[in-house]
């Protein structure tokens, strides 16, 4: 069973309005003549330490799509430079905080191509289908915090204009980007904690573990270091309105994502969950889910967290990207740190470290055979 959220969850029919949208065409400044010019009017370049509306849509209406398309190669880091914001009915804090690739489902940063029934990177393209509604007026952003032009940056945002004004208990979409480094020991990750009356959609997390894996009892390296891989023998815990104990406590970071024994196949990716990435060299993981067979309901408040390993015993950075609806006010997002320290963490460490045991056989192989050619000798 697949959950319609915008006819089940909103009540939003297609016979319910009429359809329209707004792109980047004829949004550029300045044009060259000729073919060159008409190819530029279909897109807009982003000024460093500016902020671009990409559409300001009076309601009542409800967004259906949202389609983006940028040149990685052309414009190094924009995924993680360009800030998406999405403003709701007048309010003054952003109910979409989030670089503009992880909103899409990016892979540390990088378009790795997948479909899901909500968000998806496909053929060039990174498109959302999370409906959101609203009454009056939503305003779209993209703040370029890079230090150089972004160039060619194309968008379509297709709306539903409804001829009804919507119930007043409609949730308004969320979305939300935060990074936490974890540290042995300390408290696991938070992927969302929200106050209000909504639903939990489900998330998507970039995990990359820290730290040395290699112990000389060789049971720790299989539990809990899972050879370079433990982050995932953590395990997700949900809270829901005032419970003591978690609602929800799973059994490992992988069955969290519809997954088992770290992926057994990568890439896998579905309309509910999927894994993008995994990779035992570097000791990144990344992948997402959605509550599309329920969403999650919570009537005052949720808490949503996954441990970085068993009990939280090993060092990691995570971040992430968590989906939900609800009514208004929601609690005020953290500000997003620099563009420069949103970057995907360095791996070159992992690297030196995931190939230690690849020198431990060498020494030992080495020392054997210095050990086999002194006895022939001898």
């Amino acid at each position: 069973m697949y959950y319609n959220i915008g006819r089940d969850l909103l009540g939003i029919n297609p016979k319910d309005g009429t359809m329209y949208q707004s792109t980047s065409y004829g949004r550029r400044e300045k044009a060259l003549p000729g073919v060159v010019g008409k190819f530029q009017k279909k897109c807009v370049d982003l000024k460093p330490d500016r902020s671009f509306t990409m559409a300001e849509l009076d309601g009542p209406a409800v967004v259906t799509r949202i389609w983006v398309a940028v040149p990685c190669w052309s414009n190094p880091g924009v995924l993680r430079n360009v800030v998406l914001r999405a403003f709701f009915d007048g309010e003054a804090e952003p109910s979409v905080q989030t670089p503009l690739g992880d909103f899409f489902g990016a892979t540390f940063a990088r378009p790795k191509e997948y479909a899901s029934a909500y968000l998806a990177i496909t053929s060039g393209a990174y498109l959302c289908f999370f409906p959101m509604p609203f009454r009056r007026k939503a305003v779209f952003t993209v703040e370029n915090q890079g230090s150089s032009k972004v160039k060619m940056f194309f968008y379509q945002i297709t709306y539903l204009e409804l001829e009804e004004d919507l119930p007043a208990d409609t949730p308004y979409f969320h979305c939300q980007w935060h990074r936490e480094r974890c540290s042995r020991g300390g408290s696991p990750y938070t992927v969302l904690e929200a106050e209000g009356r909504g639903y939990y959609l489900g998330c998507h997390l970039d995990m990359q573990g820290r730290g040395y894996p290699w112990r000389l009892n060789p049971v720790k390296i299989q539990l809990p270091e899972g050879f370079g891989m433990g982050v995932l023998e953590g395990w997700e815990r949900i809270w829901i309105d005032d419970a003591e104990q978690p609602n929800l406590h799973g059994t490992g970071g992988e069955d969290y994502f519809n997954g088992a024994w770290y992926f057994t196949k990568v890439p896998s990716t579905w309309l509910t969950h999927g894994v993008t990435q995994r990779r035992y060299d570097l000791r990144r993981v990344s992948c997402y889910r959605f509550h599309v067979e329920m969403p999650m309901f919570f009537s005052r408040r949720i808490k949503v967290t996954i441990d970085h390993g068993l009990e939280n015993l090993l060092a990691a950075d995570i971040d992430g990207t968590s989906y939900w609806y609800q009514e208004e006010p929601h609690l005020p997002f953290e500000p997003l740190p620099p563009a420069r320290q949103r970057r995907p963490i360095s791996t070159s460490g992992n690297r030196l470290i995931m190939a230690v045991p690849l020198l431990y056989a060498a020494a030992v192989y080495g020392l054997a055979r210095s050990i086999r050619r002194k006895f022939n000798t001898g």
